[in-house]
């Protein structure tokens, strides 16, 4: 019975691995592409730098878990940029300098994100426009009205302890990975251990049967689209903590990175897979790549090659990897794993019967 029983430990380890870590293969290729930078690029392999590869990554990775959240519905969220632009030039518009404005500089930039994301959200719910096309209208009027208040221009300023919190560091960590790592923590929870995870996964596998299982398609949808504006407008006050003023063009490259962190993560962008685990790896993953060039003088052209090279072997092996899936999801029937709670007395019943 000894064999039975390791096997099954193990299945059980590696599934709760993917729920937490993401596919492990993620976390080898950002291990090797660690190493070869540490090779190549002299200046890499350094304490200094890979503070900075960190600082670098937190926005990216803000974005990346809301971005995640949306794909595992079965959505798309191309108006991050936008939102992250919206929350950057607002909050520094706002706090313009002083110190005694702080709070509100961060609260009103987080507003406006949930309110253009239930709005996306609305929509996408209400109605049967894909999201893309929704995200993409919603990106283009955010960032018209960006344009126009801070007439294309630098826009506002930090106060002096917010301009400082971007460069400092609480120990051997930089304080923005400190005030990272309890969203990240809180996001892996919800996603593991809650019944609103549970329900995201359900309607991506497919919201038709999740709301046959009684689950409220429309709150769940609108609730992740909001989440991803506002952490959208959070990153964008984050990115204002080391650029010194508010800039209208803050948020580009913002979408399709976060896309391009959740694919090579794991998430298949029809829904029902992906892990903030595994995206963070991709957010790495990104963030090692942009530094490592950046340091040996790459073109942003080259830049741009090699990540999207990177994302279309991931996209491939996600691919490959999903059929495996669907061949398992198609023997168990949709929703095996999610149980919906029996009718009351249905077990007595069959006791009875018994």
């Amino acid at each position: 019975m000894s064999a039975p029983r390791s096997v099954s430990k193990a299945v059980r380890l590696h599934r709760a691995s993917n729920r937490w870590l993401g596919p492990l293969w993620v976390w080898a290729v950002l291990l090797v592409l660690v190493i070869v930078a540490i090779y190549t690029v002299p200046e890499f392999a350094s304490i200094d730098n890979a503070k900075n590869i960190l600082r670098q990554a937190v926005p990216l990775a803000i974005v990346t878990i809301g971005q995640t959240a949306v794909i595992v519905l079965g959505g798309i969220d191309l108006s991050v940029a936008a939102v992250l632009a919206l929350g950057n030039t607002l909050s520094m518009g706002l706090m313009d300098g002083g110190e005694g404005s702080m709070l509100l500089a961060i609260l009103l930039p987080l507003l406006a994100g949930l309110l253009v994301g239930t709005i996306n959200g609305l929509v996408v719910a209400r109605t049967a426009a894909p999201a893309f096309i929704v995200t993409l209208g919603a990106a283009s009027v955010v960032q018209g009205i960006v344009f126009w208040y801070t007439s294309s221009g630098p826009y506002g300023s930090p106060s002096l302890s917010f301009g400082e919190l971007g460069f400092k560091e609480y120990g051997p960590l930089p304080a923005l990975v400190v005030f990272f790592i309890p969203l990240l923590v809180a996001g892996l929870i919800v996603q593991n251990r809650t019944r609103t995870g549970r329900h995201i996964y359900a309607v991506g596998d497919d919201d038709r049967v999740a709301e046959r299982a009684g689950v409220h398609v429309a709150r769940v949808k609108v609730g992740v689209y909001a989440l991803s504006g506002v952490l959208a407008a959070l990153a964008g006050i984050a990115v204002a903590t080391r650029t010194g003023s508010g800039d209208p063009l803050a948020g580009v490259g913002f979408d399709w990175d976060s896309v391009a962190a959740a694919v090579i993560g794991g998430a298949v962008l029809v829904g029902g897979r992906g892990t903030i685990g595994g995206a963070m790896a991709g957010v790495l993953i990104i963030a090692v790549i942009d530094n490592a060039m950046t340091l040996k003088d790459v073109s942003a052209f080259w830049q741009s090659t090699v990540k999207g090279v990177i994302v279309l072997v991931a996209v491939i092996i996600a691919a490959l990897a999903a059929k495996d899936v669907l061949r398992t999801y198609l023997r168990r029937g949709p929703m095996s794993n999610f149980k919906h709670p029996p009718p009351a007395g249905s077990a007595s019943k069959g006791g009875a019967g018994a």
